[in-house]
This record gives structure tokens, sequence and C-alpha cells, in this order.
């Protein structure tokens, strides 16, 4: 695996590598929404949305805040920093919203960054282009 290094950074053993933390991260955040999902599900007996947002804390080092919330209404556009799972309420199951979701991520080097096309993933473009907030290059 590789890590990701700063300009004029050597690597060493003390250095996290990709995927290292994420695929983890990204499997607790999903079995979170489906707990949550179905903790709601039979109360609201229709559609409803579920918002995740993560962000570092801003005194306490290597920690982070995290919060949920469950709306009825579809965002109505994608916010920066935020990942939206539906619940559909006729097939009882949690989707990603890919339309509203814009999740942060952890800028990567030149180097490291995938050349290849299908490694792109347009859904997050769009919901990026569509929230008005985000310039992509």
């Amino acid at each position: 695996m590789k890590t990701t290094l700063a300009p004029g950074m050597k690597q060493n053993s003390n250095m996290q590598q990709m995927g290292e933390t994420r695929e983890p991260m990204a499997f607790d955040c999903w079995e979170d929404a489906n707990r949550l999902a179905r903790s709601y599900a039979d109360k609201m007996q229709r559609d409803f949305w579920i918002l995740f947002a993560a962000k570092p804390h801003v005194s306490q080092k290597n920690a982070m805040v995290m919060g949920w919330e469950v709306i009825a209404k579809r965002p109505s556009c994608a916010m920066v920093g935020i990942m939206v799972f539906h619940w559909v309420h006729k097939d009882r199951r949690l989707i990603v919203d890919t339309g509203r979701s814009l999740p942060y991520d952890v800028p990567i080097s030149e180097e490291e960054m995938s050349k290849q096309s299908k490694d792109v993933i347009h859904t997050v473009e769009k919901a990026a282009k569509e929230s008005g907030s985000i310039l992509l290059a």
C-alpha cells in the first residue's frame, strides 16, 4: 500500500497507509446508518433521509466529531461534507443518495492519483457541480 506524502516528506513506519482507516470507518458508517434507519423505519412508515457528517475536533488532536440527522424530506442539493443515505420504505432498504452526497476526502498527491477513466466517480462530480459550492479542476 502507498501512503500520501506532502512535498518534501519521507515515508516512515509511523505513517498511515492508504485504505488502512478509510475502509473500516466506511463499514462502521454504513452499519450505523442501517441501524438508525431500521430504528426509524417502523415509526415513520415512509421514505426518509439520513445525513452524516464528520470533521476533526477543534481542540483535541487525532479526534473527530460526528453527527447524524434524520429528515423526512430529501435535501434540495448536495452539501459539502455531508453523506446522505435514503431509506426506501417500499423496499425496506437503505441506499446512498449519490445525487446529494458530497463527503470530504483526503487530498492525495498527483503521483498517487489514478489517471484511469474507470476510476472517476461521476456521481460525486455531478453532485459537486450541482451544489454550486465546489469548483472542480
